[in-house]
């Protein structure tokens, strides 16, 4: 299902970020495609009868001639002359109930495009990055490059936000760190070790599986 797909997407996209401006690039913009509406039990309904519209979306109908709709109008950017119908709020049209998800009509999801940018900092201080990877059992063995300072290793479900898998989260001690997962039934399951700042960012991660790859 889409929506649990986007807090992967935001790690592996702040990752590339942070890619970037180590590389060199003084700063990176994210510019978005416009929004969505999600709702799992299905949107609501807007009735709009057929005879009143030449043509009909789930979020946007085109007026047959000069018909009169119960519904919101607004014009074309690129014909201002020729008007379309929209559903209040997050509703579609008649078959509403059917739709879990739909482009947002003229709500704000789907007028607004979000641009971010984001500027390297000005710490000199060198990346800290997760080198190898290595298993005895179900102790994984992390040898780290760069700044480790204060940073501390961990070993998360499915997605470098996800819960902690690790006994508990180790300091970064002589280029490395040693984790255990105490669960024995996560042996061969797909988890992150991560690397955290001291106030709990994670700023490198790297997939491994439970055990070692078979």
């Amino acid at each position: 299902m889409l929506p649990s797909q986007i807090q992967p997407e935001i790690e592996r996209l702040a990752l590339r970020i942070q890619k970037l401006l180590e590389a060199g690039w003084r700063s990176v913009k994210v510019v978005t495609d416009h929004g969505w509406l999600f709702c799992p039990d299905g949107l609501p309904i807007a009735e709009l009868p057929k005879h009143l519209t030449a043509s009909k979306w789930a979020r946007c109908a085109a007026i047959k001639g000069d018909s009169q709709v119960p519904v919101p109008t607004a014009a074309w950017s690129w014909n201002p002359s020729e008007q379309f119908a929209t559903p209040s709020g997050a509703a579609c049209f008649n078959t509403g109930g059917s739709y879990s998800y739909a482009h947002g009509g003229i709500s704000l999801q789907e007028c607004l495009t979000p641009v971010l940018l984001v500027s390297g900092g000005s710490s000199s201080a060198p990346a800290a990055a997760i080198t190898e990877i290595s298993w005895k059992g179900l102790r994984c063995n992390l040898e780290v490059s760069g700044g480790t300072a204060g940073r501390t290793a961990d070993l998360r479900r499915d997605a470098a936000g996800g819960p902690s898998v690790a006994t508990t989260a180790k300091p970064i001690d002589d280029g490395g760190a040693r984790l255990l997962v105490e669960d024995d039934e996560l042996e061969g399951a797909a988890v992150v070790a991560v690397l955290l700042s001291p106030d709990g960012r994670v700023i490198a991660q790297r997939r491994t599986v439970v055990g070692g790859e078979a």
